[in-house]
């Protein structure tokens, strides 16, 4: 029953055992899987920090990557090429390293992340400004839940997204990616009317979309 299909294809910050730049499974595995979903008219999501299983997953028909950590050319000119998503969350990275400890994330995990950091910060800006395309989204766990919003004034500064661009990642953009494009992401006649308020507009503060006071589900 699941719509989307979610693989490993590199190590991860949070697993024990591996590192962040080495691949899970070769590219035929990784194919084989996307093939089997397919038949299903399922999108397999690739989980990826490393640049060399980032090419593999893209290669073998990851309709995302997520996370992207380590991007390199190569990657870049992939996804652009294939017209793969990235979507980078930001916030739980930046909470791993900033607040790891005080949240009991296991040291190993935070020394994996804080290696990563700087290169991971620049490397994402890159992608962003060749064009590659991004969808929003964050990882959510532990108490991200509810704080989501918070990853669009990352983008703004950690991106450079002007906060349109950054909305549209959320809306339009990542409808389109998990194949929801016909009933989500744009305010259109015969779509499903989910839609927030804040006070002010956030194209001045993107920041003012932490702060909903209105919500609209399905026209209710």
């Amino acid at each position: 029953g699941s719509d989307q299909i979610k693989i490993t294809a590199t190590g991860g910050i949070l697993s024990v055992g591996d590192a962040v730049n080495h691949s899970q499974y070769s590219e035929e595995e990784l194919h084989a899987a996307v093939e089997e979903a397919a038949r299903l008219g399922r999108k397999v999501m690739m989980h990826a920090h490393g640049a060399e299983g980032i090419v593999t997953a893209v290669r073998a028909g990851a309709a995302s990557i997520e996370h992207g950590s380590l991007i390199d050319d190569a990657g870049i000119a992939i996804m652009k090429e294939r017209g793969a998503y990235l979507v980078p969350t930001l916030i739980i990275l930046d909470e791993i390293v900033r607040e790891g400890e005080r949240k009991g994330v296991p040291a190993n995990s935070i020394a994996k992340a804080k290696a990563i950091e700087p290169e991971r910060r620049r490397r994402l800006r890159k992608a962003w400004e060749s064009g590659v395309t991004f969808a929003f989204g964050t990882d959510a766990t532990g108490d991200i839940h509810g704080r989501n919003a918070q990853e669009f004034a990352l983008m703004v500064e950690q991106l450079g997204a002007t906060p349109m661009q950054a909305i549209l990642s959320a809306t339009s953009s990542a409808a389109t990616l998990i194949g929801a494009q016909d009933v989500l992401g744009t305010i259109s006649a015969g779509k499903f009317a989910d839609l927030i308020a804040v006070e002010g507009n956030p194209l001045d503060d993107v920041r003012r979309l932490e702060r909903v006071d209105f919500v609209m589900k399905a026209g209710v």
